[in-house]
């Protein structure tokens, strides 16, 4: 994995596409995570979340960091909202769109759409939900996002996430400091999203640590890498999957020594 940092790309789509989301960086992990997906648990976590969002068919959903589309089409099969899906990434984009194209019984409920969420602008009380998943930690402007989008929800409406977080000590390991500057994310405490939300205006927050399921779906990601291992090389070669169990077994450790965390945050705009 390249060490350059967002300072040698011109902007943030080329340093994602470029070092975290190369085409060949997409495909590995869409393996481990399950088709169609590129966050924490797949499909599995995916059906416990979803349910949290109290979709009802027609309402309409904002997919902020729409990865590869898996969540979108669990939405939309199964609850039958209409869904804007924007992500940064192209070569992202790419696979979501080559998905989409062999599911023609939902070509109407979803628009993927390639864009910076923090230099675009949707309708004002517009959706119902704004939803998700391990993608806000690409977004330094936290402040300014929850503003646009307690604008672009419906009074009444809903803002559901996951996303990586510090642990709430103020220590943390180089290893972990290392990561997150080669990743270039901007990690918020789960007390410091708490607090953001509830200023920008949203009620109801509930801020949830969810680290144990976080482990979980690790643990059992990285138990389908041993066990599938002669399966992922016919794919992919050593290297690879050496990348992948270091990184996955990294991530255990810095969730069990509480340097990273991983939460599930819910609010609701006001009704009045």
């Amino acid at each position: 994995m390249t060490t350059q940092s967002t300072n040698y790309y011109e902007n943030s789509q080329d340093f994602l596409d470029d070092v975290q989301y190369s085409k060949h960086g997409v495909k590995k992990y869409e393996w481990i995570f399950g088709e169609g997906y590129l966050s924490t648990g797949g499909l599995e976590t995916t059906k416990e979340i979803i349910p949290l969002l109290e979709l009802k068919k027609g309402q309409r959903v904002l997919d902020v960091g729409c990865g590869l589309g898996g969540h979108d089409f669990f939405m939309a099969e199964n609850y039958g909202v209409i869904i804007d899906a924007i992500d940064l990434s192209k070569n992202m984009m790419s696979v979501a769109l080559h998905h989409f194209n062999k599911k023609p019984q939902i070509a109407n409920n979803i628009k993927f759409r390639i864009c910076d969420v923090t230099a675009t602008q949707f309708p004002e009380n517009y959706y119902d939900v704004i939803y998700s998943r391990d993608a806000l930690l690409h977004i330094r402007e936290k402040p300014q996002l929850f503003q646009s989008f307690l604008r672009w929800l419906k009074p009444g409406g809903r803002v559901v996430f996951t996303d990586y977080c510090r642990g709430e000590s103020n220590s943390y390991s180089q290893e972990f400091e290392n990561y997150v500057k080669q990743r270039d994310y901007t990690l918020y405490k789960l007390s410091e999203y708490n607090t953001l939300i509830k200023n920008t205006g949203f009620v109801n927050v509930l801020a949830e640590d969810i680290n144990d399921r976080f482990v979980d779906s690790l643990n059992r990601e990285l138990k389908k890498l041993y066990s599938e291992r002669n399966d992922f090389l016919k794919e992919f070669n050593d290297e690879d999957y050496k990348d992948l169990e270091d990184g996955w077994v990294a991530k255990i450790k810095r969730a069990k020594d509480g340097h990273q965390t991983w939460s599930l945050v819910r609010a609701y705009k006001p009704i009045n």
